[in-house]
């Protein structure tokens, strides 16, 4: 291997999937990218859509991090984020889990309405 291409060699960093629920208000994406960038964390994927709610999207990243406990712990603490789960275990189980408490913290007439 040629010396210029083994000077670019990076170790293995493990894959790690998450997922936030968040309001969809203008900054939102900036915000908990920063998050990433401070931490000197590469995003290798990125997904944002909307949800099934009015006024709720679903961020998705996968980073190459050894530790994203961290990240996890700073991305809920922004105002804009509902939930922030990892999901590199059973998604469906942890998607379930993030609509039962996304509906604890709505109330009863904004579900019903579809409004947050």
């Amino acid at each position: 291997m040629p010396a210029a291409a083994r000077r670019y060699e990076e170790p293995y960093q493990p894959r790690h999937t998450l997922v936030a629920l968040v309001q969809d208000r203008p900054g939102v994406l900036n915000r908990a990218v920063s998050l990433f960038r401070r931490r000197g964390m590469n995003i290798a994927e990125l997904q944002v859509a909307r949800t099934g709610r009015a006024g709720i999207s679903r961020m998705t990243w996968v980073v190459e991090s050894g530790d994203v406990d961290g990240v996890v712990r700073q991305l809920g603490k922004l105002i804009e984020v509902l939930d922030v789960y990892p999901a590199d275990g059973d998604v469906n189980t942890h998607a379930a889990d993030a609509e039962r408490r996304l509906d604890a913290l709505l109330p009863a007439d904004a579900q019903a309405d579809g409004v947050p």
